[in-house]
């Protein structure tokens, strides 16, 4: 009895003994679920990669953990990936000058607004709806000639009730000449119990020559006065600095919608966009996997306009799976709006061991990280005399299936290790209660026996 418990002990702990002494096998490209062959230019010692969007959008790991590259011989090569990112001075919002107009009847396409101060200007050629109370708004003489508006901020008197109105904004260089900026931007203050909605910036996203601004509302007066305004500069954005990924929409009831993408990502911001013209508010959510509680992020109202839109929405860095939009009092459009997340764009520096062709892999759930420092890579007396911005660009040819989408749900030898010491544990407590049982039925045998 004893002799066959051991027998059962010895062949688990071999077993098991055997799973933990395997030594690590060497990557291959078949261990990733998809590969893409990569065209070099021309001859050098180092390439730089632009990851196409699929890498992002079907990668495991939101940090890119899972994507290598090899050579012909299927052996792993040294690389490093680097944000490509260009650092942003904090928006600047200059106060502008702020002069109230009384607006005079339209006549035959023509709007007229005065000023107190005897300042007359006239809209030719493009009808105003609802012409309203107007400013005009000066902007510094140190402004440059052409600069990028981001948006523009208002301040007013604390309101007795709620309101909303509608603004259309012009722009000049010489008081006479306008043109259409901003048609029908809505502003409002909402509260609904402890609830409150403010919008007071209108967005406008566009590079300009102008030394004036004319804000003309919809309503002859309003409940309260515009005391200041601001404009907000910004610089134009440029398209390889984001990866941009649309996410995959449905309707969850008529007042709420749920959009994925297929693995999470590291989002720096969400626009939202109505696929049609109209203004829809709504309270925004997220989360970062399936099974997470939903956290607030904003209330915010939606609206297109001309083919402009609202301006993007910030996220507070953490990975994003998933984003909830509910409607506020109103229903979804017919067609739901679409939501896209930016992600910082990557880079990838390889160095060109062992033969070509080279061939980029990714999508592997048990990868570990394997990208080398870019000291690493080049070492910086090198980078002196090569600069890795200025390294030729490696070409990304179609994709192809390695591993398959098996791959994407992959256990690390680490896991494995964990999985046999939990076979382990549970064998030996197994064999302990065999061998309990063995002996008590010897000894209910031996008493029987007398």
């Amino acid at each position: 009895m004893k002799g066959l418990h051991g027998v059962f002990l010895v062949a688990l702990l071999s077993v098991c003994g055997s799973a933990f002494s395997q030594e690590t096998t060497p990557e291959r490209p078949q261990d990733y679920a998809w590969g893409a062959e990569l065209e070099l230019p021309e001859a050098s010692s180092w390439y730089r990669v632009d990851l196409p969007s699929g890498v992002y959008a079907r990668s495991v790991w939101p940090d890119l953990r899972d994507v290598r590259v090899f050579n012909h011989d299927g052996e792993r090569v040294p690389f490093t990936l680097v944000t490509r990112h260009i650092e942003a001075a904090e928006p600047e919002a200059i106060p502008l000058r702020l002069f109230p107009l009384a607006a005079k009847e339209e006549e035959s396409g023509v709007v007229q607004l005065r000023s107190p101060d005897g300042v007359d200007i006239r809209i030719e050629g493009r009808r105003v709806n609802n012409v309203g109370q107007s400013y005009l708004l000066a902007l510094p003489e140190t402004m440059p000639e052409r600069f990028a508006l981001t948006q523009l901020g208002l301040t007013w008197s604390q309101p007795a009730e709620r309101w909303q109105a509608k603004a259309t904004l012009f722009y000049s260089d010489d008081l006479r000449r306008w043109t259409l900026l901003q048609e029908d931007a809505p502003l409002m203050e909402l509260t609904s119990g402890s609830d409150r909605l403010k919008i007071d910036t209108i967005p406008v996203n566009r590079r300009l020559t102008a030394r004036y601004l004319l804000m003309v509302f919809d309503a002859p007066r309003l409940p309260v006065t515009i005391t200041q305004a601001t404009a907000t500069l910004g610089r134009e954005e440029t398209p390889l600095e984001q990866v941009k990924l649309v996410s995959e929409g449905q309707s969850v009831s008529s007042t709420e919608a749920l959009y994925q993408w297929t693995q999470p990502q590291p989002f720096s911001s969400l626009a939202v966009e109505l696929a049609e013209e109209g203004v829809l508010p709504v309270d925004i959510a997220w989360r970062s996997a399936q099974n997470d509680p939903w956290q607030p992020l904003r209330k915010e109202v939606l609206w297109r306009r001309d083919g402009q839109s609202q301006a993007e929405i910030p996220l507070p860095g953490s990975v994003v799976q998933a984003v909830r939009i509910t409607t506020l009092d109103a229903h979804l459009p017919a067609a739901l709006p679409k939501v896209v997340g930016s992600r910082d764009r990557q880079v990838l520096v390889f160095n060109t061991q062992g033969k070509k062709p080279f061939m980029l892999a990714w999508g592997n759930k048990a990868a570990q990280p394997a990208a080398v420092s870019l000291d690493g890579l080049i070492p910086e007396a090198l980078r002196k005399q090569v600069d890795p911005a200025a390294l030729p660009e490696a070409q990304v040819k179609a994709a192809v299936t390695l591993g398959g989408e098996a791959r994407l749900s992959a256990t690390s030898q680490a896991e494995r290790q964990e999985l046999w010491k939990t076979v382990l544990v549970w064998g030996a407590l197994l064999l302990g209660v065999a061998g309990l049982v063995w002996m008590g039925l010897g000894v209910w045998r031996d008493v029987k026996s007398r």
